[in-house]
């Protein structure tokens, strides 16, 4: 009885010994690794621009058939053509360094444009100018659409803490929307005819550019992504292009742009 007790233990301790062999205790999980940039983020952006929309300035234009005197003069309108946009922005991580970033960001705009023109042909031999003289007031206002793309490379693995720069380019497409125009009409110190409320017609509703940027990460306690910057964009066409009227083709901006 004792013999078979003590073969019975040993055959017991061989099975346990031989299951232990068979599943060994699983390996501890590596910890995982945290993302300072995220594979995707999304957030809002400010943009304040170093220069304005339109340019400020005056032209003339003088021909001989028809006879033809004429200046033009364009001022910004204030609190309009304003030197602030706003929009959203997102990115996608391509790899531990690159990243796509587009946005969507709307600004406003707005003119006024003098002409004061002579048609005719005055008589030198008398005190009265007898050419015709009409002076037009033109108020345009206008909203543009800019829509950025751009590749960044950060200086830092999206998973190495600490704030990262970055340089990126890229392109852009504008658009041009909800034109408004008054204007009203002199002829000879007459009576003012108001108003005319055709829309200005811009020299290109589409136009591309292309951008270039650098900036930096920085994360707040709260874990949002803080991102300022500085971006130069040269447009390959003018916007608006009448007269005296013009759009700058190189715009100079400083954003920032909270994403989550």
């Amino acid at each position: 009885m004792q013999t078979k007790r003590c073969l019975l233990v040993a055959l017991l301790s061989g099975v346990a010994v031989s299951a232990q062999s068979q599943n060994p205790p699983a390996a501890a999980k590596a910890p995982k690794q945290e993302a300072y940039v995220r594979r995707i983020s999304a957030g809002l952006t400010l943009s304040v621009q170093g220069f304005s929309t339109v340019r400020e300035g005056t032209s003339s234009n003088v021909t001989t058939s028809p006879p033809v005197d004429a200046a033009y003069t364009t001022t910004r309108t204030k609190g309009i053509s304003q030197w602030i946009g706003y929009g959203v922005t997102a990115q996608a991580s391509l790899t531990d360094h690159i990243a796509v970033n587009a946005g969507v960001f709307l600004r406003r705009m707005g003119y006024k444009l003098n002409s004061d023109i002579y048609t005719g042909v005055d008589n030198p031999n008398t005190t009265k100018d007898e050419r015709t003289h009409t002076v037009t007031n033109e108020d345009t206002r206008a909203r543009l659409l800019d829509f950025p793309v751009t590749i960044r490379y950060y200086t830092k693995n999206r998973h190495s803490p600490g704030p990262r720069a970055f340089l990126e380019l890229g392109g852009v497409l504008r658009r041009v929307s909800s034109v408004r125009s008054s204007t009203d009409t002199t002829i000879n110190d007459g009576t003012t005819s108001c108003c005319i409320t055709t829309p200005a017609t811009p020299g290109h509703r589409a136009a591309q550019g292309y951008v270039g940027g650098f900036g930096v990460q920085l994360i707040d306690p709260f874990g949002i992504r803080v991102v300022p910057e500085v971006r130069y964009t040269r447009w390959m066409t003018e916007t608006f292009n009448a007269f005296s009227t013009s759009t700058r083709r190189n715009q100079v901006e400083a954003m920032i742009s909270l994403s989550f």
